[in-house]
């Protein structure tokens, strides 16, 4: 994906990408692709999400997808690596390239468990050389030896590790399967020491845990030269409530004050934490870090860009947003289908009036964020 040289070039490398993968993986592959869920979604706030696995064994007690029909026998998702970018490549809304849509590993399972290691360290690598988007990955696994050696070869040179902290004191009670988090400490010193960009993502805040530990985790993270921080506010739904009190290790008659309502059947809430949160990021600012509003920020920062795309933001370096030309964009959104009636780009946003269908409409939002890294405007209008 190094030939992306303008918008409309990354809309037709992306399609040849397309035609080679599916040589490569012959017409049976191709099918796998083109009917998994990665050749359909749409892309969440973060990016677009890649599951490298189904299912995590780690047991974590406040973890969502147990609630979410996941269960704890871990697999390895089913894509091939070049399966996998082929999906992507299919995928309507993900713009291709190192400054396209953000790339999010994990998600929905852990990574670099035994399970799933080998298949998420593939996907890095293919999607890294197929497609070049920005990528990172989200685990509580500490990575050594020979794992540690494939990982930092495969992936993306400015990759992410975001290293979920939550206590270092009941760890064993609400993250049994986790490696220790002394363990996790030095993973990230070693990414460090690798050039690497390790971001401590502290989440989920636990009332009367996290935010008492707080001051220690910051501080053994910033002696391994760790110096972004994420804070993770914690959602529960009616299983991880359930999971939290049959532990005993958490005090529930806090968490339950912090919600506005109970969950409902299916439904996961956030707790209220804006003061835990705002009390963690003034220690942690005392202490060097820079406190960013949510991890897709910490992509954004390890490769060196800007992002003035959302209501959190802006993120980075703004002067390294991507140039908006309003020509250059309507060529973009002509090559995407649609026929630019209007295109204006305002400060951090680009407006956009065009003929057309509203999913191809929708499709082009996706891209003038991927793509530009700003707040997309895109109106229908009848012929």
């Amino acid at each position: 994906m190094d030939g992306v040289k303008s918008l409309v070039d990354a809309v037709h490398i992306k399609r040849l990408v397309a035609e080679e993968l599916r040589r490569r993986v012959g017409e049976e592959g191709f099918r796998r692709a083109s009917r998994d869920w990665h050749a359909r979604r749409r892309p969440i706030p973060c990016g677009m999400t890649v599951h490298t696995g189904v299912g995590c064994s780690y047991g974590c007690l406040y973890c969502y997808i147990y609630d979410m029909g996941f269960t704890g026998k871990p697999q390895p998702y089913p894509l091939s690596g070049d399966e996998l970018a082929l999906a992507l490549a299919l995928n309507p809304y993900v713009a291709p390239g190192p400054k396209g849509t953000l790339l999010a590993f994990g998600s929905v399972t852990e990574p670099f468990m035994r399970e799933t290691a080998l298949r998420a360290i593939e996907y890095l690598e293919s999607t890294r050389r197929w497609l070049g988007n920005p990528q990172q990955i989200s685990t509580k696994t500490a990575l050594r030896g020979g794992l540690l050696e494939k990982f930092i070869e495969a992936a993306d040179p400015r990759i992410d590790v975001l290293v979920s902290m939550t206590t270092f004191s009941r760890w064993k009670a609400l993250e049994p399967g986790a490696s220790p988090p002394e363990e996790r400490i030095g993973f990230m010193g070693r990414l460090v020491e690798a050039g690497l960009s390790a971001t401590l993502f502290l989440r989920p805040i636990i009332p009367g845990v996290t935010d008492r530990e707080a001051d220690e985790i910051l501080s053994r993270a910033a002696r391994a030269g760790v110096n972004k921080v994420v804070l993770g506010t914690l959602r529960v739904a009616e299983g991880i409530l359930r999971r939290l009190r049959a532990s005993g290790a958490v005090e529930m008659g806090e968490i339950e004050r912090r919600l506005t309502r109970w969950p409902r059947k299916g439904e996961q809430l956030p707790i209220y934490s804006r003061d835990l949160k705002e009390r963690i990021a003034s220690k942690a600012r005392e202490m060097g870090f820079k406190v960013l509003p949510a991890s897709c920020s910490a992509n954004v920062e390890s490769h060196g860009q800007g992002c003035a795309a959302c209501r959190l933001g802006p993120c980075g370096d703004l002067s390294k947003l991507p140039p908006a030309g309003e020509r250059e964009v309507a060529r973009l959104l002509e090559a995407l289908g649609l026929k630019p009636v209007k295109v204006s780009v305002r400060g951090h946003s680009v407006e956009a009036v065009v003929r057309g269908g509203r999913r191809e409409a929708e499709i082009a939002s996706y891209w003038i964020i991927g793509l530009l890294r700003r707040y997309p405007k895109v109106r229908t209008v009848r012929n």
